[in-house]
């Protein structure tokens, strides 16, 4: 299904700039709200402006973290808050627009001349959106006001509603849902594939109940969907030839028979993490797919962010206003799939300045061609990218590493720390992002593709957390955790873990799985304020020694302000 963004007018007033000039507009076509909400596609209509609502790529939440970067202050106050200086002066997305426009259609679809089955549906679709809104709004202030009607404009101002009233709306409403809600659709009319899920609803409850601290809840809700049998990992079953291309250099970055790992699996698990997000594979179809933020070829249902803002400068009308950032590149796990490496900054700084000697004074393509000829095995800086996890290759482009699937054609990360601060489309960090990078054709500084608002992989990773916490590193909790681990191909988690082991390899294996999706800005608070103060302090620096964030925790940052 591709949602049209439609906005109901539902009250028309004139503008008046000032006593002696108006604005008069007669539009070709008018809709009141007495003569609307009438008919089965008023309904439709309505429905859809609802869908327009549903959140996409939220990386903007996670450059306020230890994972991401802007280097734009205009574009967003992300770096404000890493810095502890986010004050009232600035909005981080409290508002209830949203909730308005779902209360509005609540009640009004009551009037449409449709069956009672399919009010009942459609009003549950629209009460999982709005308690998806609410989930955001609790998550980031804490206390709001629980408004489940449309006020009028002139009405008092509302009290905050305590934190456990609202993720007790929250919880209960989504367990509603998801027993009215079907299962699929069948791609008719008012059915079509793409809508809000039974799936979804216990997918988006488990998310809420995780982070709620609920872990009964989590899993029971997780274990709905991994049992439903609907959902599986994306995976590829064979490489086209610039995969292939790619796949041929990796002996550049892993030791296969050294380190016992399987060429072809690790490959295929790379391309398939990559795949996911693109053109071909971003629709309702994707079995990965739970919930699906659906875009089309109009302006005002387009996605920016996924062709210029993570999109490296180098590759012809990329912003590089969001940058991954050291902290989260050393995350990675190496190739044994449990040990965090570690790196001195000092070697890493003098080993990065003798690699970029050899390419000084090269431009784009004479760059390209001197390192497609390189050996990289020999040389102390790209030792910190060998033998990692496949999903660092997938996902961040480091220097004189290769990706020959863009629509630019072959093409090697180049980062030169002169560059930085001089041109403001030009990462600062020394990395970009390659993980849901849009590969379509330069058109408008946009992307046409879907976004998997919610995806399996993070139901496997919530179920495995909650059952740790319910009853251990069992069984159970591994086979959801080596599910992702096999689609990587990656080894699976050691067996023998204690409860507190199990926790921070499933912390960190959601940290890299999920990067750049928005959920470590939750996770490192709902980890707790010891934890937080460890992720947030401290300088990070670039390869070359610049420092880009001093990074400072306060307390106080475990919820937004209320501007």
């Amino acid at each position: 299904m591709k949602k049209i963004n439609y906005t109901l007018l539902i009250a028309a007033g004139l503008l008046f700039f000032n006593s002696s000039c108006s604005l008069v507009v007669d539009p070709p076509s008018e809709i009141s709200a007495e003569g609307y909400w009438k008919t089965e596609n008023d309904a439709f209509l309505g429905l859809n402006a609802c869908y327009a609502q549903m959140p996409a790529m939220d990386i903007w939440d996670e450059m306020t973290t230890d994972n991401a970067h802007s280097h734009k202050p205009w574009e967003g106050p992300y770096e404000l808050i890493q810095q502890n200086g986010i004050s009232t002066q600035d909005n981080q997305g409290y508002g209830f627009t949203d909730i308005r426009i779902f209360n509005n259609f609540i009640e009004k679809v009551e009037t449409v001349n449709v069956s009672e089955e399919l009010k009942a549906r459609m009003r549950a679709e629209v009460r999982f959106l709005r308690a998806f809104s609410y989930l955001n709004l609790t998550s980031k202030f804490g206390k709001v006001p629980l408004i489940t009607s449309t006020l009028e404009y002139n009405g008092p101002l509302l009290q905050r509603d305590p934190v456990e009233k609202v993720r007790n709306f929250i919880l209960t409403e989504l367990e509603e849902v998801a027993m009215i809600l079907p299962a699929t659709y069948n791609n008719s009319f008012l059915n079509e594939k793409g809508r809000i899920t039974q799936g979804a609803a216990h997918a988006l409850r488990a998310r809420a109940a995780l982070y709620f601290g609920d872990y009964v809840e989590a899993e029971k809700s997780a274990d709905a969907v991994i049992k439903s049998g609907q959902y599986q990992l994306f995976t590829v079953s064979s490489l086209n030839a610039a995969q292939q291309k790619e796949a041929a250099e990796l002996d550049q970055f892993i030791d296969f028979e050294e380190k016992g790992i399987d060429r072809d699996a690790f490959a295929k698990g790379l391309f398939s993490y990559e795949s996911l997000w693109h053109n071909e594979n971003a629709n309702p179809s994707n079995p990965e797919y739970i919930l699906t933020r659906e875009f089309m070829a109009q302006d005002d249902n387009i996605d920016w962010g996924r062709y210029v803002y993570i999109r490296p400068s180098q590759l012809v009308q990329g912003y590089s206003s969001y940058e991954p950032m050291q902290d989260l590149i050393d995350a990675y796990w190496d190739i044994d799939g449990h040990t965090i490496r570690q790196v001195d900054q000092e070697k890493r700084q003098s080993s990065f300045a003798k690699i970029t000697a050899e390419v000084e004074g090269l431009d784009q393509n004479g760059y390209i061609a001197k390192v497609a000829g390189m050996d990289l095995t020999k040389d102390a800086y790209m030792k910190e990218f060998r033998n990692r996890d496949s999903r660092l290759y997938a996902s961040i482009l480091f220097p004189f590493k290769g990706w020959h699937e863009t629509d630019f054609g072959t093409f090697y990360y180049r980062w030169d720390p002169k560059w930085s601060g001089k041109d403001g489309n030009e990462s600062w960090t020394g990395y970009s992002y390659r993980k849901m990078v849009s590969l379509t054709p330069y058109q408008d500084q946009a992307s046409v593709e879907d976004y998997p608002t919610i995806r399996f992989a993070e139901v496997l990773l919530t179920y495995a957390e909650a059952r740790v916490k319910n009853t251990g590193w069992d069984g159970q909790a591994q086979e959801a955790f080596n599910k992702l681990r096999t689609r990587a191909g990656m080894p699976k988690a050691p067996t023998a873990l204690g409860q507190a082991q199990a926790l921070d390899l499933i912390r960190n294996e959601r940290r890299i799985e999920l990067a750049g999706e928005g959920h470590r800005y939750e996770d490192i608070r709902r980890y707790g304020n010891d934890y937080a103060s460890k992720a947030m302090s401290g300088d990070t620096k670039a390869p070359n020694g610049d420092i880009v964030v001093k990074k400072a925790w306060n307390e106080r940052l475990m919820l937004m302000p209320i501007p």
